[in-house]
């Protein structure tokens, strides 16, 4: 592991992995390629990424008909044999796992996906100070990484450290 230094934050990645510049719009990017060539990406500024996974729109079975009748794409939606939807039907069709720590002090929101291989890993802290246009976040992530680079990078989160503002 080799720490790179960003600036507003320092983190340590695997030696074998670069970093590339970015143009950003109204934050600060980079990309970071893997030994193997998986792409991590981090945002730090006022409109970074909250790492939300897209809500999981599901229906009763019995509704699928008005949706057919209505001529409504149903591409996406999920039907259950079942009259009251539960948020526990919801985390079965998750593809995401979400979980909170502390890194470096700070509150950071992790996800990782529940198959490696298949989704997003990444880091999110909601607020490290202020700039000229508001609150300022951090958003670190990379989709489909291979078992072992999702595992390092996991790794590499937990070694985050945040400059003081």
């Amino acid at each position: 592991m080799e720490r790179q230094n960003f600036g507003p934050f320092s983190i340590d990645l695997p030696a074998d992995w670069k970093v590339n510049e970015v143009q950003g719009i109204d934050s600060y990017v980079r990309e970071i390629v893997t030994g193997d060539g998986d792409t991590v990406r981090f945002d730090y500024g006022p409109y970074s990424n909250s790492l939300e996974e897209p809500s999981i729109r599901m229906y009763p079975s019995s509704m699928l008909s008005w949706f057919l009748e209505r001529e409504i794409d149903t591409t996406g939606m999920v039907f259950l044999d079942k009259e009251k939807i539960e948020e526990s039907d919801r985390e079965k069709y998750r593809k995401w796992k979400n979980s909170f720590e502390a890194i470096d002090g700070y509150k950071a929101k992790i996800v990782e996906p529940k198959v490696a291989g298949h989704g997003l890993t990444g880091v999110y802290f909601d607020s490290l100070g202020f700039g000229n246009m508001g609150k300022l976040m951090l958003q670190i992530s990379g989709r489909n990484l291979t078992p072992q680079n999702n595992d390092s990078f996991l790794k590499s989160i937990r070694t985050i450290k945040i400059k003081e503002k």
